[in-house]
């Protein structure tokens, strides 16, 4: 395990009370600026980080990408669906909340090397209502008929000078749905260019 908080304290108390658990050792620690190649460093299987130590989600999807093959476990996580969502969404395999003990931390990490997910039910009905809404942001559109509330909300991004991969960042959906969005919205509003789309969003 990689332990990951800006407190090194918090990391050092954390890697004594983990070195009393069979079948975890940690393997080093940083804070949360240098943790993107802390884990090309180190290599872990899994990495404990702190909420409060990394930007989310550019700071798990950073992680994500510097060691693909890990799990990323976050604590100290608000107690409420859309944020685990986003975190969740974001690269993280597993979360504790700042309420739940330390027990239920090992349980998240063990559930995550296994490659599951230990969820209340009421976040399982969430993540179903998620995967609903990012498959239906993907599919298909013909190009009649006005903007839906996703396209305009994209749309005012584009407007506003923003590139697919900073649409995706913000809105936390895949690129290749930002980019289905933007050829509709184009086909929609009847221009040839994203430049021309601010212009033609002012008539609506």
């Amino acid at each position: 395990m990689l332990l990951v908080g800006d407190v090194r304290l918090f990391r050092e108390l954390l890697e004594g009370a983990v070195a009393d658990e069979e079948g975890l050792k940690v393997v080093g620690s940083a804070s949360g600026d240098v943790a993107a190649m802390a884990a090309r460093m180190f290599e872990p299987d899994i990495v404990v980080a702190d909420s409060a130590s990394l930007s989310i989600p550019d700071g798990i999807q950073a992680l994500a990408s510097a060691l693909p093959d890990a799990k990323i476990v976050v604590i100290g996580v608000s107690d409420d669906d859309d944020s685990v969502v986003a975190l969740l969404e974001a690269g993280a395999t597993g979360y504790v909340t700042a309420e739940q003990p330390f027990t239920d931390l090992v349980a998240a990490v063990q559930a995550a090397s296994n490659g599951e997910l230990a969820c209340p039910p009421r976040l399982s009905a969430a993540l179903a209502r998620r995967v609903a809404t990012l498959a239906a942001d993907s599919r298909p559109e013909s190009g009649n008929g006005p903007l839906t509330p996703r396209q305009r909300e994209i749309a005012a991004l584009i407007a506003a000078g923003l590139s697919n991969k900073q649409i995706a960042r913000r809105l936390l959906i895949e690129q290749a749905t930002v980019k289905n969005h933007v050829h509709t919205i184009l086909v929609k509003l009847g221009v040839s260019g994203r430049d021309q789309v601010g212009a033609r969003l002012t008539l609506l």
